[in-house]
């Protein structure tokens, strides 16, 4: 029997929430053994009230990896529709799940009212952290700084502070509301509340973050904390055990809501019904900032412990500039993704792939001006480019629907496999699939890894589009497009080199000049379309009859230069008959009304540094001339 897979959607390794969520639900699959592939993008949306706005190949860029997406083999889904970047993408895969009738789960997303949700009591767990200041530390005036205002979030918190004040007798008093943007703002709504000629008793935040910037303001201007007055927070992120005082605050259920997830679509899978909303209420954490919690003095730490974090940074920044380094210096692409390794050790993965699109990889040399690959398309097929953790070999091509180049095998038991977007400017490149040992991973360093690889393979890929592409432009700009010789640009180029090249070898030097007979006669009476066919039989005569590392140059409309090195001086004589012999043969098989000729002249030198190439090529267009008059009175045409 076929093991359940579930597919969660999700914006970020590096969000403390969102990442709890998924470790909720990696660990119930694990227990009820399905299988888990967590789709993510590592860029986040930008903070509100920021000014930054994503460019749209960055947003189309990270939208990319929820594509990959095969809903014929998926038996649920957990989205964060509200974190996810792109509405609309949200939107398709809830479409894409009801048309392939998967249970679907929108996880905290208070927008969107479409698809089965779980909520996180935010209502609740505000009112808990205001209900403890009032019944169990008697506090009457308490100060509140929300985060933004219309945000449904702040609404529901800001609702909770005022219900709870009301339900006890207390006032609810604007001029104590401040908005702190759930980040640094929350310093200057501090700076206020100092402002007030009466200090509150608490001030209530709507959030950590908000906590921490407000107790540093309170410390700066000599306030103790919770002596002369207590701060609360909401989240219990992790930076609440390393921020003295440690702030009271409220962990909102996410990884238990995470098991409650994976409950719930089994059971959407078995057919039963469930609620339209499913709340999972959440914890008053008590901390030293309410004096619940005593301060204990830090013990003096070692060197070693106080800077291991900074020493393990400065390792890793070390790492990703040995890799940028190492990507840039790299000829191959089966090379391309080697220093991966020391990478996907820091961050404990069991596996990792690097599958990128087979029109990226295997056409890499087989560039189209007009016609490039086109953006934002999942390919049909991709490559396998690196092993870690298994024996798929590099060069590997496998459908990409399939997500993996190899088979996950039931034997192997449940597994837990997250994949990435790979990004260059507006070409989809591919995919990072890996299997972590664990998801307790720095988020943001994981971030700063992908993105490197991004950027550097991006950049590999390109180069050599660009390379191509500058390539058929010097072609293009040394030849000549109806007969494929150099033009006079490419003479000029190549001209020196060839004779320094010849008096090195000790060889012969022959300039051939080279006439189209009767070429008017042809545009005139059968147009220049037949005219240009007699061009090119006769450069192409020329170009077969005459060495490969000759220079075959079309110097003028029906006007052709040949320079070549020979071993001995009659060499020319005898290949310029071949050439005759040749376009002879051609009138002869053809059926137009006319026919044509080639007219050659030739000048072979021993050549030394005192050769003057253009003398010779002169008078090898005197002598042309010579035989072209000469051709003309021993036949007619």
């Amino acid at each position: 029997m076929r093991r359940k897979t579930i597919a969660v959607c999700v914006t970020g390794f590096d969000l403390e929430y969102e990442m709890d969520v998924v470790r909720g639900i990696a660990n119930a699959c694990k227990a009820q053994g399905h299988n888990l592939f967590v789709f993510y993008n590592p860029t986040c949306k930008p903070q509100r009230g920021l000014d930054l706005v994503l460019s749209d190949h960055i947003l189309k860029g990270e939208m990319m990896v929820y594509k990959l997406m095969d809903y014929d083999n998926i038996d649920g889904i957990v989205v964060f529709g509200e974190s996810l970047l792109d509405y609309n993408t949200f939107i398709d895969i809830c479409k894409n799940a009801r048309e392939h009738n998967i249970p679907l789960i929108d996880f905290d997303d208070l927008l969107y009212e479409g698809e089965k949700r779980i909520i996180l009591s935010n209502k609740y767990a505000m009112s808990s952290v205001v209900e403890h200041l009032i019944t169990d530390h008697g506090l009457t005036k308490i100060d509140f700084i929300n985060g933004f205002k219309d945000n449904i979030q702040s609404d529901e918190r800001l609702e909770a502070y005022k219900t709870t004040l009301l339900k006890h007798g207390l006032p609810f008093e604007e001029d104590r509301v401040y908005y702190g943007w759930f980040w640094k703002k929350a310093e200057e709504c501090t700076e206020e509340i100092l402002k007030k000629p009466e200090l509150p008793q608490a001030i209530v935040c709507a959030n950590d973050t908000m906590s921490f910037f407000c107790m540093d303001v309170l410390k700066e201007h000599g306030l103790r904390i919770p002596e002369d007055i207590i701060v609360t927070g909401f989240d219990s992120l992790k930076d609440c055990k390393n921020y003295i005082p440690s702030p009271t605050t409220v962990r909102r259920a996410t990884y238990e809501a995470g098991s409650v997830a994976v409950d719930l679509l089994i059971r959407m899978m078995n057919g039963e019904k469930i609620e339209d909303d499913t709340y999972v209420d959440s914890v008053l954490v008590k901390g030293q900032s309410c004096g619940c919690v005593p301060i204990k003095h830090v013990n003096e730490v070692s060197y070693k412990e106080k800077y291991a974090y900074y020493n393990d940074f400065k390792e890793f920044t070390r790492y990703l500039l040995d890799m940028n380094v190492g990507i840039a210096n790299v000829e191959d692409s089966s090379h391309l993704f080697d220093s991966l390794t020391w990478g996907c050790q820091i961050f404990k993965l069991k596996r990792m792939y690097v599958c990128i699109s087979s029109d990226v990889e295997k056409d890499q040399n087989k560039i189209n001006i007009e016609e490039d690959i086109p953006p934002w398309i999942v390919p049909e097929k991709s490559v396998s480019m690196y092993q870690f953790g298994h024996e798929v070999p590099v060069g590997y091509e496998f459908p990409t629907i399939q997500l993996l180049p190899e088979a996950l095998g039931d034997e192997d038991g449940p597994r837990i496999t997250a994949l990435a977007p790979l990004y260059f400017k507006s070409v989809f490149l591919g995919y990072l699939a890996a299997e972590p040992t664990t998801l307790e991973i720095e988020g943001d360093l994981l971030n700063t890894w992908i993105n490197a690889i991004c950027n550097n393979a991006g950049s590999f890929y390109m180069n050599n589009k660009l390379e191509k592409a500058l390539s058929e432009l010097e072609i293009l700009n040394l030849h000549d497009p109806l007969t494929g010789m150099y033009n006079r640009r490419g003479l000029k180029k190549y001209e020196n080199d060839y004779l320094k090249n010849t008096i090195k070898a000790n060889k012969y030097l022959s300039v051939i000049c080279a006439d189209v007979d009767n070429l008017k006669m042809i545009n005139d009476a059968y147009g220049h379309e037949e005219g240009d066919i007699a061009i090119t039989v006769c450069s192409d005569a020329l170009m077969e009859i005459f060495p490969k590392d000759c220079i075959p140059v079309r110097t003028g409309g029906d006007e052709f230069l040949i320079l070549a090195a020979f071993e001995t001086e009659t060499e020319a004589e005898e290949l310029i008959k071949k050439v005759y012999n040749k376009i002879e043969a051609r009138n002869a098989e053809q059926s137009s009304p006319y026919r044509f000729g080639c007219s050659c002249g030739n000048v072979t030198v021993k050549p030394d540094k005192d050769t003057d190439l253009t003398a010779l090529m002169s008078e090898a267009d005197n002598m042309m001339y010579l035989e072209k008059h000469r051709r003309k009175t021993v036949r007619k045409y």
